[in-house]
């Protein structure tokens, strides 16, 4: 009988496919407030929103039903890794640091922090695909 354990990577991979499917879906309705978007026009925006929407569903839907090609999936974690580094570029060097000054260091660095742990993540959701598209 199957004891009903859940292994830990499947896990982190649906949770870093949630989190590009809400940042897509930030993108495509224009909700301010991200660093990977305060840059974009409007149109450009939604052209990445559903660039990062579908990198996001291509994480977690293979898990769950087959019959998509291994190479989405892997261009698609490839997108979410590129992503998240331009994130963290522009979300915490960027515009993260202007102004800082006193105790809003220590706000910055946790916020460097977190991202830095959900970079960790999407890296380990995505070395297996990277490692894949050197093999072939």
């Amino acid at each position: 009988m199957a004891t009903g354990k859940v292994n830990g990577d499947f896990i982190l991979k649906i949770l870093v496919g949630i989190l590009f499917v809400v940042i897509g879906i930030q993108g495509i309705a224009g909700f301010g407030g991200n660093a990977i978007y305060d840059e974009l026009d409007e149109a450009f925006e939604i052209i990445v929103g559903v660039v990062l929407l579908v990198a996001g569903l291509l994480l977690i839907v293979p898990s769950f039903i087959g019959g998509i090609k291994a190479s989405f999936v892997k261009i698609s974690t490839l997108v979410v890794l590129v992503a998240w580094i331009i994130f963290i570029i522009l979300e915490d060097f960027v515009y993260g640091m202007s102004g800082l000054n006193g105790d809003e260091w220590f706000l910055w660095l946790e916020d460097l922090v977190y991202h830095l742990l959900i970079l960790y993540c999407i890296y380990r959701v995505a070395t297996p695909a990277v490692r894949k598209l050197g093999n072939k």
